[in-house]
């Protein structure tokens, strides 16, 4: 895996909010910044309206790199342009980045739909953790750091996969300088849940270093109504996401869906490590 963070750029409202919160998260990972724009061109035949739209899918990228640039002064930011499908293009650059940000359109966005069925399939197909991006509503997508106290929250259910969950809220917010509240949904149906969160909530209590607080929450209700409340602000919720094959790998899952729809912070989807 590489050392880069990979997010993608269209010109959006959606994208720049991603580029912005990438931006952040490759200074405090002390991380290159790859910014990738993905055109799906017309057939080659039709040679001008290529040129054409390669012409504006580069002036995107370039505003994409300056404004990067400005958030990151003398940081390493290097520019992709891309032809082909987007889903399966950022999910082949995944494989070689540290992180992949996306930007999530709003319900009701104009082209909302289709900018969904990429995020979605990148999300749950790319070879590193994912982190979905909404832009403020009204706003131009230049989303700024919320101000006042926050947390990483985690949602932590009886799977392998809660792990990997844990580990990557706690790394984050050690880097961001956060709480962790781990979060079991009482309600959906696992019932090892409230053992695997005692036990990974101990383990990273004694672990971490310098120390990062954790909260233990155990919610009866279910995982998306349990993980979408909460009295605190969260700064950004994460989850995981089973990679292993199968039918379950190729979809996110109703919780999964439910929260890059409904979230207001941004949404990091974790793989489930590969079995061996």
């Amino acid at each position: 895996m590489g050392r880069h963070v990979l997010v993608a750029f269209d010109g959006s409202a959606h994208s720049r909010a991603a580029l912005a919160w990438a931006a952040r998260e490759s200074r405090v990972r002390r991380a290159g910044l790859l910014v990738c724009q993905v055109w799906d061109g017309p057939s080659a035949a039709l040679a001008a309206a290529v040129m054409g739209e390669e012409h504006l899918a580069g002036r995107r990228l370039a505003e994409g790199v300056r404004l990067a640039e400005r958030l990151l002064p003398g940081h390493e930011v290097r520019p992709v342009l891309l032809r082909g499908d987007a889903g399966e293009e950022l999910v082949g650059m995944s494989l070689d980045a540290v992180l992949l940000v996306v930007g999530r359109s709003r319900p009701g966005a104009v082209a909302g739909l289709l900018h969904r069925s990429v995020m979605s399939y990148a999300v749950a197909h790319a070879g590193c953790p994912v982190v979905a991006v909404r832009a403020p509503a009204g706003g131009t997508g230049d989303r700024r750091s919320p101000a006042g106290p926050g947390s990483v929250v985690a949602g932590i259910d009886g799977t392998a996969g809660a792990a990997a969950v844990m580990e990557f809220a706690v790394h984050a917010a050690h880097r961001h300088g956060l709480p962790v509240r781990a979060v079991h949904a009482a309600g959906d149906g696992q019932g090892d849940g409230e053992h695997v969160l005692a036990e990974l909530v101990e383990m990273w209590r004694r672990r971490s270093r310098p120390a990062v607080p954790i909260v233990a929450q155990v919610v009866p209700d279910r995982p998306l109504a349990a993980l979408l409340a909460g009295e605190h602000d969260p700064r950004l919720i994460v989850i995981g996401h089973r990679g292993s094959g199968g039918l379950r790998a190729r979809l996110l899952g109703s919780v999964g869906q439910g929260l890059l729809h409904h979230a207001e912070c941004p949404v990091a989807v974790v793989r489930e490590p590969a079995p061996g």
